[in-house]
């Protein structure tokens, strides 16, 4: 049966673990190595079992930890050629390390197909991903993101399960401590997606066939889980849908691994 959990999630850092009992990917490397190594151990998953990481996009808080992990378990590291580049320009990975474009394709790594999906964000390039496990489950990532465009819900729509991002709460980005560049940058097309941005997207991801949603990447300054939870609730309940009937809803941790979850 698949297997999935968040090893970390929000502005700090993301990690996530897809797989089955005898193998499985990372998508991301954004805390440190021992903290990805502390998060499988919670669920008895040893590190040999990682067949390869896949990477959403270049920055720090989707890659800190990648370099020394190679250095610990070197696997295939799957991202777009650009953001390959950039991790090979900055030494972000070690020398050595075999890096595997998957622009646009599919791989099948751990008896999985992954597909790759362009979202909107300000970095050298982004994915999400869509992965098919070996017990024809789907699971859709999806943090990072401007806005919800065709390729995501594309890439999204029909997943059993979907990692989705409700980053910022408007009131909290625009009344708080953040430089204005700053505010503009987050809520812009490049930027990330707002609770209400992600609530209007769930009830058709839950027409489709999605029945677990984990909110994912929650601002630490401009959000707070109970609130997204709330948003996302009402987004659905007023789409005529029940809470643990048509759908199950949580909220990743910050900075510890969470639930998993078997499909």
């Amino acid at each position: 049966m698949a297997r999935f959990f968040t090893i970390a999630s929000g502005s700090s850092g993301n990690s996530a673990y897809i797989g089955n009992s005898d193998a499985g990917i990372l998508v991301d490397a954004g805390i440190s190595c021992k903290g990805i190594v502390t998060g499988l151990c919670r669920h008895d998953i040893p590190l040999e079992q990682v067949k390869a990481i896949f990477i959403t996009h270049e920055h720090i808080d989707h890659i800190r930890g990648l370099n020394v992990l190679l250095k610990k378990r070197m696997v295939p590291v799957f991202a777009s050629a650009q953001v390959l580049d950039f991790l090979l320009a900055n030494d972000c990975v070690p020398p050595a390390a075999q890096l595997e474009a998957i622009d646009g394709g599919a791989v099948c790594v751990a008896g999985m197909e992954i597909a790759s999906f362009r979202t909107s964000h300000d970095s050298v390039h982004s994915l999400g991903y869509r992965i098919h496990t070996a017990d024809d489950r789907l699971i859709g990532i999806s943090t990072d993101l401007g806005f919800v465009s065709d390729a995501v819900k594309n890439g999204i729509c029909g997943c059993d399960l979907v990692l989705m991002e409700s980053n910022y709460e408007p009131n909290m980005l625009m009344n708080g401590a953040y430089p204005y560049y700053l505010k503009k940058r987050i809520a812009g097309q490049q930027g990330h997606l707002s609770n209400e941005d992600c609530a209007a997207l769930l009830p058709e991801l839950v027409q489709t066939g999605t029945t677990r949603i984990v909110l994912a990447h929650l601002s630490k300054e401009n959000n707070i889980p109970d609130l997204a939870y709330q948003t996302s609730l009402n987004g659905l309940t007023a789409a005529q849908m029940v809470e643990g009937d048509d759908f199950i809803l949580t909220v990743a941790k910050r900075s510890e691994a969470g639930e998993m979850m078997v499909l």
